[in-house]
């Protein structure tokens, strides 16, 4: 016999696969945005390199919140698995660093959406004025998850659709107009720049562009058929992000190449673009008459899938809560 729930107790059934896949994208495409540039000042000419080996350490940890969601269909993801796993108090040290991870999540993608709006309005890239954009998006996007899941699922469904798009036209522009295999391999000076140990710390810091598949668990109790729409969420979030992460940064260091100075081999994306690497990279094609124009739409993008990082943070703050 089915077990009945009465309305309004736990978490209703409301999210399809495009609520899943848009959340847990905005989280995880969010990264690249602001790490890109950190993975740079280490790996130099081996970035590439890098987000490869990251990314398939994210395919196989998909997989495996893929299989556990299917079969624990439950707000509060890795904690949930922890406690059928372990027990009561391992799953609180779960979601108490899953709980650190999402607010941190929040306060740097939120505080990052005024420095790519900045494009329109300087001010926006210095304090105060970035530190009072971030606490107004925090507050707006709250109480519009207060007013309800489903209308937070569409606007992040809308925005994640709008950047995947615009992602793939900056990546198919780059490989057109920027993208040069021989400087690629002259940006490399193996085991000099970098050093080996510069290059395995890089790897562990490219995770951090990948983190964010845990969303989809923790909206697990609101699909709304589990068993065959997390693993489908699931798939289209790693093909996604994998065809972006697997050619961005290519296009980044044949745009912006590693060179050597009085202190050594550095590559502008991890100085002077530092805090906005996607944008150096528009900075340096060749656009023309719309070079401007990219650049206002690029400041747009970046803010967009910062702000459905935001949400998202938001989204899995409540649910471990």
């Amino acid at each position: 016999m089915a077990r009945y729930r009465p309305k309004g107790l736990g978490l209703e059934r409301v999210l399809g696969t495009g609520a899943l896949f848009s959340t847990a994208y905005g989280n995880v495409g969010s990264s690249i945005y602001y790490a890109l540039g950190l993975v740079a000042a280490f790996a130099l000419g081996m970035t590439p390199v890098v987000y490869l080996i990251a990314g398939g350490l994210f395919v196989m940890t998909a997989m495996t919140y893929a299989e556990a969601a299917t079969n624990f269909p439950e707000a509060g993801g890795s904690s949930s698995f922890a406690r059928r796993a372990f027990n009561e108090l391992v799953s609180f040290f779960a979601a108490w660093g899953q709980m650190l991870n999402y607010i941190i999540t929040v306060a740097i993608s939120a505080f990052f959406v005024p420095h790519y709006l900045a494009v329109f309005w300087e001010p926006l890239s210095e304090s105060p004025g970035d530190i009072i954009g971030g606490i107004v998006i925090v507050i707006a996007l709250s109480a519009i998850n207060i007013v309800g899941v489903t209308e937070s699922a569409r606007l992040n469904f809308l925005l994640a659709v709008i950047d995947f798009a615009t992602q793939l036209l900056l990546l198919v522009l780059g490989v057109f107009l920027v993208l040069n295999f021989e400087t690629l391999i002259d940006n490399i000076h193996l085991w000099q720049a970098p050093t080996l140990g510069d290059f395995v710390l890089s790897i562990t810091i490219a995770m951090i562009s990948y983190t964010g598949i845990e969303t989809i668990s923790n909206l697990a109790e609101e699909a709304r058929e589990p068993r065959r729409l997390i693993p489908r969420a699931m798939a289209l979030v790693v093909v996604a992000v994998m065809v972006i992460y697997s050619g961005l940064p290519s296009v980044a260091l044949s745009a912006l190449p590693v060179t050597q100075g009085p202190d050594g081999y550095t590559t502008q994306l991890a100085t002077d673009f530092a805090g906005d690497p996607i944008l150096g990279i528009v900075r340096n094609m060749d656009l023309g008459v719309f070079q401007q124009a990219m650049e206002y739409y690029v400041g747009v993008l970046a803010a967009t899938i910062l702000l459905i990082a935001s949400n998202a943070g938001i989204f899995g703050v409540s649910r471990l809560t």
